[in-house]
């Protein structure tokens, strides 16, 4: 039925508009937002903390073995990137049965529609170009090349095994690994390589770069390592650089973390970490042994409530044991 404007509208139900709710939620409001405001307030501590940090080294893994940042100052930075072409050379190559995976294991349950087959001869190409590239780029002769060449001539011959099978090629598991076991050896060699290229390289620039410090500033320095969770133990570039400082400052100054993507998301967690770490010395009383907890979780990776919820977790139960709750469950209170 149509409107009638002159008797106006239809009502809508007022509450919709009581956003705020009745008594208790306003006043439930009342208390979060005190939180609301504890993050604005904390958000802006800890970027303006960050600022202020110096010197700082921003470590980031790249393609042709990473880039290093070193913020001296406010008014001074230098940055390092790249190693030497063996590097790249070598990753490259290694790569490859990685790629060839890539590419096939979606397929490996029903190969017969052969989806797979452009992405295969486009790689087995690209693949068989680099071949041919080898003795142009200067690497010299030995068990590097060696290895460059087993990997390439392997990886060629395999692919052309599944381009030439019928309806455009077959794959399973079977078959990948009876082509890239035998590699195992050459890829190791490459990794030898690069890894012996990128410890050369990057040393050299850290001793460069401590070189225009005094031992007392170099020991202010704080390290930012951003890595995905598969790089982020006992990362190349955690263990580089940490030989260049003393053994209590590995361990403090030292941060590996994939939230750090950018200079400056680097440059606001490390003003995060210093100040929960000041903060944390601040609030808790460190001669007792909960609060020396306390300050231990805020100062380092560890959840801040690990301690109270292990104190909640229920106790594996022995046989005849009843179920319950026991502090027992938490390994730090029992030393």
């Amino acid at each position: 039925m149509p409107i009638d404007p002159s008797k106006g509208y239809p009502p809508t139900d007022p509450a919709v508009a009581m956003f705020a709710g009745d008594q208790a939620a306003q006043a439930e409001q009342l208390i979060l937002d005190i939180d609301t405001a504890m993050r604005g307030n904390y958000a802006l501590n800890i970027e303006a903390i960050g600022r202020v940090i110096y010197p700082i080294l921003y470590a980031e893994s790249t393609f042709d073995g990473g880039r290093y940042t070193l913020l001296v100052n406010e008014h001074t930075s230098f940055v390092k990137q790249n190693v030497s072409p063996i590097y790249s050379q070598c990753k490259a190559i290694a790569h490859i049965p990685l790629s060839i995976f890539s590419c096939m294991s979606g397929y490996a349950e029903y190969t017969h529609y052969g989806q797979f087959y452009p992405a295969i001869q486009s790689y087995s190409y690209k693949v068989g170009m680099a071949a041919d590239a080898l003795d142009v780029v200067g690497m010299p002769p030995g068990p590097v090349h060696d290895a460059c060449k087993h990997i390439l001539q392997a990886s060629m011959a395999y692919m052309a095994t599944i381009l030439s099978a019928t309806h455009g090629g077959t794959f399973d598991f079977a078959s990948f690994r009876a082509y890239v076991r035998p590699l195992n050896e050459s890829i190791g060699i490459l990794q030898m390589a690069a890894a012996k290229d990128q410890i050369e390289v990057m040393s050299r620039t850290l001793r460069e770069w401590k070189a225009m410090f005094t031992q007392e500033e170099w020991d202010r320095l704080y390290v930012v390592i951003s890595a995905i969770w598969t790089l982020s133990v006992e990362n190349a570039h955690e263990l580089i650089i940490k030989p260049f400082m003393k053994p209590l400052l590995q361990e403090t100054n030292v941060i590996v973390s994939e939230a750090a993507g950018t200079l400056d998301l680097a440059r606001t967690l490390l003003g995060r970490i210093v100040g929960d770490r000041i903060m944390a010395a601040e609030v808790f009383d460190a001669s007792k042994v909960d609060f020396a907890e306390d300050i231990y979780s805020l100062s380092t990776r560890r959840d801040l409530l690990s301690q109270a919820i292990e104190k909640q977790l229920p106790v594996p139960l022995a046989p005849g044991e009843t179920a319950g709750l026991s502090g027992a469950a938490c390994p730090h209170l029992a030393s």
